[in-house]
């Protein structure tokens, strides 16, 4: 009776375990476009507040960037309807990549409003005056990372790993309206590049 309870966990865990590795492939599968969108959109964006920035002199065109946000998650609670409509069932694994990236749409979003919004009023001067857009290109290396690593995908991982650092640490050394330049750049390494990998080696899964 023992040996039977012990088959019978064991096979439990097997069961559950295979589900957990198809709902990663199956989540793989669908990574890529999100990827590639959000890339694209982050190049676009980048580079026209690189334009105006730097074309007239205002930083506020980098409030462009909360408009960019907005469109972007309206297109993916689109899409995530799309996929309820299709039942695409909601495992661990993606609760946990809604989790990520939640996390990092709010520390983003709101960090920079801290530092360029509330800190004035508080303290009539910025809290910080340069280092936003390294810290934000510095969180999405590591959510890009995590991201990679729960998708056992070498090319996010890589993405996030080469994009977070050294945009982070050229984000710095290139300050001003260059620092878009550096974003856009990391729109491309950490996202489109990877993103279009991943659609390519899992087309024929």
């Amino acid at each position: 009776m023992e040996n039977n309870n012990e088959l019978t966990v064991e096979r439990s865990l097997e069961i559950i375990k295979r589900q957990i590795e198809q709902s990663r492939k199956e989540l793989e599968k669908n990574a890529g476009m999100p990827f590639i969108t959000w890339g694209i959109m982050v190049i676009v964006t980048a580079l026209i507040v690189w334009y105006m920035w730097s074309s007239t002199g205002n930083s506020n065109w980098c409030f462009l960037w909360f408009l960019m946000a907005i469109v972007g998650w309206g297109i993916m609670v689109w899409q995530g309807k799309k996929e309820q409509s299709h039942n695409v069932p909601r495992t661990i694994i993606t609760k946990m990549m809604s989790h990520i990236w939640f996390s990092f749409g709010i520390f983003a979003s709101i960090f920079p409003v801290l530092m360029f919004v509330v800190a004035p009023l508080i303290f009539g001067k910025f809290a910080l005056g340069y280092g936003i857009t390294s810290i934000i290109i510095l969180l999405l290396g590591l959510c890009t990372t995590i991201t990679g690593l729960l998708l056992k995908s070498k090319w996010i991982v890589a993405g996030g790993i080469v994009g977070g650092l050294f945009g982070a640490a050229a984000a710095i050394l290139l300050s001003g309206s260059s620092e878009m330049l550096v974003m856009a750049a990391i729109g491309l390494i950490s996202m489109v590049i990877p993103g279009i990998m991943i659609n390519r080696r899992t087309s024929h899964v």
